[in-house]
This record gives structure tokens, sequence and C-alpha cells, in this order.
């Protein structure tokens, strides 16, 4: 997009935005790059981090995984990335030059991709830094004469802001809510033993081949597919079915960090520690993050029974993450189980697998137009504090807000695109959620409409790709009838 903001329009009060995560990065960079208006991005970092920050220079850290998840347009997140691009997104076009061989993913090196965004925000020459702990936005807003201030501070928000977000909205603390997230471990490249480990990608015709064989039974484990791709992105350490029982087995009986007597133990689903999941079933693993269905071992030409899956952290081969390992085992007891693993007997962390608490917001009770608050309006939430859950929806809410409020400074309303597109129906859940059932949500087809139709759409594969369709259609009518300059 071009700049849009005229002189005679622009507001020449800075909009103050406080955190330079993925939303807080976006937001500032849309205000200032598609509406010239001045930003003040307020970011404590160097002067301190949280606890799961390990770059005290970087904007847009990113935490936990290196994934943005897929491209591919019969998936939602395809289908965000696509609008953010529309939408001038800083975050996309780093991202891709940052890109590292994940299949379909998009995965980045952590450093390159935080590296051009935190250079683009400090060259840019709208952009003014803050540096330092924020407690109190009436007071930052006096500092910098600002009628607006937007809160992207993440899920690991100051205790002093989150306690004033609190009281500026007239809720109790009840209504500040928090949930657990994990992070899994990254190993060195060179110490995975190749003579067990083979690279290769899940193969998009598997699920195909298995209802094809349903004589064989849906997701049978082992099954060997029709056809097999020798090389891929990801590498994988196949298990046999002993292998894989023994290692849950272990797994079960390993030692945990305790959680305070004062902390609920709640995961978010999509994030669930990898024990937490094998004690709901001896087989979750096996038909989740461990599922040997569909990535082929060249030597065998078969499935394997499990396979845990290694995704490159750099352009090299340098450091891998384990897919999916995210975990709250001591760190003796993950160096101990995870070399049990076949290929990682002589395995070298880099980092090892932790847990965090992550806070959020209940936005659609706290939360009215603009995102503000209903008791502030100039107080606005934005990406994870809001409650959306993932790197790529934090984004996307950033950009979001970039345009809500520059649209408004410019002297224009901004409307909200439709929930049949990947952004509009993120948007509904984040200001029209059910608040009494309010939680952190990635995005997935199940917050989108529904596609009408005078005959039912059985096949899902047919259903999501009439979705994505759809969704691709009304986004370029919203976008072309109430924001293309």
């Amino acid at each position: 997009m071009a700049s849009v903001a005229s002189a005679e329009t622009r507001s020449t009060q800075p909009v103050v935005v406080v955190g330079a995560g993925l939303a807080g990065s976006e937001c500032a960079w849309v205000l200032a790059n598609e509406y010239d208006l001045p930003v003040v991005l307020c970011e404590m970092k160097p002067k301190t981090c949280t606890p799961a920050q390990h770059m005290p220079g970087a904007f847009a850290e990113l935490v936990c995984s290196n994934s943005l998840k897929s491209t591919s347009l019969s998936n939602p997140s395809g289908l965000l990335k696509l609008e953010m691009r529309a939408l001038g997104s800083l975050v996309m076009p780093a991202a891709e030059a940052a890109r590292v061989p994940a299949g379909e993913a998009l995965a980045v090196d952590r450093q390159i991709f935080s590296g051009r965004i935190t250079a683009a925000l400090k060259e840019h020459p709208r952009i003014t830094l803050d540096s330092g702990v924020v407690c109190d936005t009436l007071a930052l807003r006096k500092k910098h004469n600002a009628e607006h201030v937007v809160v992207a501070t993440g899920p690991l928000t100051h205790g002093g802001l989150a306690e004033h977000i609190l009281e500026r909205s007239g809720e109790s603390g009840a209504k500040m809510l928090a949930f657990y997230d994990a992070i899994a471990p990254i190993l060195d490249g060179s110490s995975v033993d190749l003579s067990v480990a083979f690279f290769g990608d899940r193969e998009t015709r598997a699920r195909k081949n298995l209802s094809r064989n349903k004589e064989e039974g849906e997701g049978a484990l082992g099954k060997t597919p029709g056809d097999h791709a020798p090389e891929g992105d990801y590498l994988n350490l196949p298990l046999t079915r002993d292998e894989y029982l023994a290692f849950v087995e272990r797994l079960l009986a390993g030692d945990m960090v305790p959680h305070h007597d004062f902390e609920e133990p709640r995961y978010f689903n999509a994030c669930q520690p990898i024990e937490a999941l094998a004690a709901s079933g001896p087989l979750t693993l096996a038909h989740g993050p461990m599922k040997g269905r569909g990535l082929t071992d060249p030597r065998t030409g078969r499935w394997p029974y499990a396979a845990v899956q290694l995704r490159r952290e750099h352009c090299g081969h340098e450091s891998y993450n384990m897919v999916g390992f995210q975990t709250r085992l001591t760190w003796p007891a993950q160096r101990a189980i995870f070399s049990t693993l076949p290929g990682l007997q002589n395995a070298v962390f880099h980092r090892m697998g932790s847990m965090h608490r992550n806070t959020y917001f209940c936005s659609p009770r706290l939360l009215g137009a603009d995102f503000a608050l209903r008791n502030d309006p100039g107080l606005h939430l934005c990406g994870q504090i809001a409650g959306v859950e993932g790197y790529l929806e934090s984004a996307a809410m950033g950009v979001t807000m970039g345009h809500i409020l520059g649209q408004r400074l410019s002297g224009r309303e901004f409307v909200l695109p439709p929930p049949s597109t990947a952004l509009g129906a993120l948007l509904r859940h984040v200001r029209d959620g059910d608040p009494e059932h309010y939680s952190p949500m990635n995005l997935h087809w199940g917050l989108f409409d529904a596609v009408e139709s005078h005959t039912p759409i059985r096949d899902k594969g047919a259903r999501r790709l009439a979705m994505s369709e759809r969704a691709q259609g009304d986004f370029a009518a919203w976008f072309a009838h109430h924001l293309k300059p």
C-alpha cells in the first residue's frame, strides 16, 4: 500500500505503541509507513527482558518456535499471510528474507528475522524509540502528549502494567486470565546420527492413500504408502512400536518442574507439554506430534510407527527445533530422556525446553470500538494480550490496529473485514467472542462463517477450498471498497 494520509488530515499527536514484539512492531510500522503518522515505540529492552527472552537488543523476537505456519492458501494461515501482505505488513517481507527450508511452512532464521524488523523500525524517520518499563498509560500519554496508547506487550506483560489495565477497565483481577505455554528444545544438528535420521516431508497424498485403503484401517500406524519423496526439509527420527512405547514410559516417569502453590496448571491446547499429551493416552503422541504417517523412510520404503521431526532453526544445518516437544521436564530429565530417542544418543542441546506463564485479557468483556477499553477509549489492546495465540495472529492484529488508528486519525472510519476472511474471522473472535468461555485462539476454519450452498459440501477438502476462494474474493472486495487509496 501507499501512504494514505494527506497533509491536511495528518495528526501531529503521536500514537504511543507499548511493546516491540510482533504486534507492536506491525502496528508502529503501519502507522508510520502507511499513514505518515508520528509514533513513539516503547520497549523495555535492552534495559530488561522477560524470562523467556534471549535477544536483548532485538524487536519482534521469536521465543517459542521459529515457524509462522503454512503458506498454502488451502490453510487459514496462508490466507492470513496473503491479507497481511496487502495491508503493508513489515513481518511478511522480513520473514521471506529470513526463510529457512521447512516444507510448506514459513520458518525463519530468528536472528535475521528480528534483525531486519529492528533495523526497519529504528531507521524509520517517523518512529521514535522510548526504552523502559511502562506501568502507567496515563503518565505515558502525558509524557508524549498523546491521545492514543496501544498496549501490545504480549503474554508476559509486566505485572504493574497488567494491574493498571485492569484498574482502567473497571474490572476485577478475576477477569485477567492466564495459561501456560511451553518451549521446545533446540539441538545441534551435527550431533544427530544421520545413519538413523532421514530427511523428508510429510506426503501431501498420504491422506488420500489412507482413505483408499480403508480395509487396513483409517489412520493405521506403520502402513506403506504408494509413493514417497526421498528428500525433504525436515530431519526425521523413526521409531518402531517398541521404541515408541518405551519412550512414552520414560517420558511419563520423568522429573518435572513443579508449579507453585498459587499457580493453576492450565495449558493452551496447541502448546501442551509433550508429557501432558502422553498422559492422556499411550497412542496420543503417535497420532499427534510424533505421527509417523506420511513420512516415508527412503531406506525401507515404509512409514515408521512413530517419528520425531526436527525443523531447521537457521539456513544451514547447525541447529534444529524438536517439533511438538515443548515440555516442563527438568533440564537433566530432558537430556536423559530425549537422548534415548533413535539418532539422538550423542545429542548436544543448544537450548532446553521450558515453561512460561502467559497473561491475556477477556477482550469481549473489556473492549469496544477500535479494540479500546470501554472505560478508556484512548487505551487499546493488541496481539496476544488481547487473546489471540500465535506469532502470525499477533502480527495480524498489529497490522489491523495500525489501520484502525491510521484511518481514524486521517478522518475516516475503519470498517472491519468480513468474518468470511481470515483477518475478519480472527478479529470477530477477539471482539465478539463469548466472554464466559473466552480463551486464546489460533486462527482455524472453525472461526470462519460456513459457506452457504444449496447442497451440503460433504468433502472436507472441497469445503475448505470453497471457504478459501470465498475468503480471497471477499477480502479483495473489502480492500478495494474500504481501504485502497
